[in-house]
C-alpha cells in the first residue's frame, strides 16, 4: 500500500474518532466504538493540567458516560480544524487542531487544542496507539502553522 492509501486511513480512523465522542442532546454517542479503533494497551492522556490525566480507553469510556448519566454534558461536538499527519513505514502521527462545543448553534467553541494522535499499522489497517491533548489557554496558544 502508497503512503496516499495510508493517509486516506488514517484520514477516516480520525474521524471515526470524533464521531465516537459527538452527539445531541437527547441522544448518546457511540463511545463504546473507541474499543475498536485503539489497540487494547492505548492511553487517553489530557495534558492540560497541573499534572497529566492518564486514562486507558476503557476508564475514558467510563468516565465520559458517567458524565452524560449524570447530566454534567448533554451535548457535545468534538471536531478537526487542521491536521498534519506524518507517516514513516508502520508508525504515523498527527496534530490534530479541535474544536470542542457544547452547543453546535452557538458559533463559539467551548475550548479549541491539539489532539496529538499516534497510530500503528498492523497488517493492512491503522490502530490508534495513544493520544494525547492539550487545550489552548491565554498562556498556550495554538501556533499559526497548526491553525
Amino acid at each position: 500500500m502508497d503512503q496516499q492509501s495510508d493517509l486516506k486511513l488514517i484520514d477516516n480512523l480520525t474521524a471515526e474518532l470524533y464521531k465516537t465522542i459527538c452527539f445531541e442532546v437527547g441522544g448518546h454517542p457511540p463511545v463504546e466504538k473507541l474499543k475498536d479503533l485503539f489497540i487494547p494497551t492505548a492511553n487517553i492522556i489530557r495534558n492540560d493540567g497541573a499534572s497529566p490525566e492518564i486514562m486507558t480507553v476503557d476508564s475514558f469510556i467510563k468516565s465520559f458516560k458517567e458524565r452524560i448519566e449524570d447530566g454534567t454534558i448533554q451535548s457535545f461536538y468534538e471536531g478537526e480544524l487542521k491536521h498534519t499527519t506524518e507517516i514513516f513505514g508502520t508508525i504515523a502521527h498527527r496534530f490534530s487542531t479541535y474544536e470542542t462545543k457544547f452547543d453546535l448553534d452557538n458559533p463559539e467553541p467551548f475550548s479549541i487544542g491539539i489532539n496529538s494522535i499516534q497510530f500503528i499499522k498492523i497488517g493492512k489497517n491503522w490502530k490508534i496507539s495513544g493520544i494525547v491533548w492539550n487545550n489552548q489557554t491565554d498562556t498556550n496558544k495554538i501556533p499559526d502553522k497548526y491553525r
